[in-house]
């Protein structure tokens, strides 16, 4: 077991855009042992890289969580930043597709928060970062909006468990990342990520809460607060 610092936080896609600018700042701010889980290791030395490739496997990703899981620290704060940009209407969509998407969204972080419950109990903090699209249906993004959507309300459960403690859900409009890197989209009116991980961060940690669900908008760039629950 690894000597713990101020705390540990794992940022599951925290190697690149939001995930890794969440990462550096609870790495500078609060001097957390910060581990994050990608397919590619960031250029951040005093971060440590974990590989993880959620895939659409559903039979490998217990195993490969449990393997992360069992050797961490006790987990302090757990981020979920991870996600990917799909397009297509629901004819078009092959198994694969699907598949992938529910994983990366939902079956993923709801491994790992059961693994983490298991080994320690307790859970200090969760920010589930979502989507606008989680309030808003789109035919070409039907998986996409399904899984933010139902991963904003697995986290709003999660508030209730008292084995857990305060629950952040984030859902920021499109921001300038590689989401959008395979695409025709125009990313010059998007929200920079560094911005947007210092709202997230304030919110956090500006006040004892034990649910929280915000909005982060665009043009002009601001923040939504729709419940606070105060712990």
């Amino acid at each position: 077991m690894q000597e713990r610092e101020s705390g540990t936080a794992l940022v599951i896609g925290g190697t690149s855009g939001l995930g890794l600018e969440l990462a550096t700042l609870l790495h500078s701010k609060n001097n957390f042992g910060v581990y994050v889980t990608g397919r590619e290791k960031p250029e951040n030395e005093q971060i440590k890289f974990i590989h993880l490739n959620i895939g659409p496997d559903t039979n490998l990703l217990p195993s490969r969580i449990n393997n992360i899981i069992s050797d961490l620290p006790q987990t302090d704060l757990l981020v979920y930043a991870a996600g990917f940009y799909q397009e297509g209407s629901m004819k078009q969509l092959t198994d694969e597709d699907i598949t992938k998407m529910v994983n990366v969204g939902l079956v993923a972080p709801m491994l790992i928060l059961n693994r983490i419950l298991n080994r320690q109990n307790k859970l200090p903090g969760v920010m589930a970062i979502t989507s606008t699209s989680q309030w808003t249906p789109r035919i070409d993004e039907p998986i996409y909006t399904a899984v933010k959507a139902g991963f904003g309300m697995f986290a709003n459960s999660l508030s209730l468990d008292p084995q857990v403690g305060k629950v952040l859900v984030a859902g920021p409009a499109g921001m300038k990342t590689n989401f959008w890197l395979e695409t025709e989209k125009d990313t010059s009116n998007m929200l920079e990520p560094a911005w947007v991980a210092k709202q997230i961060y304030q919110l956090y940690f500006e006040d004892n809460f034990k649910y929280k669900c915000v909005r982060i908008l665009r043009e002009p760039p601001r923040i939504e607060i729709l419940e606070n629950r105060i712990a």
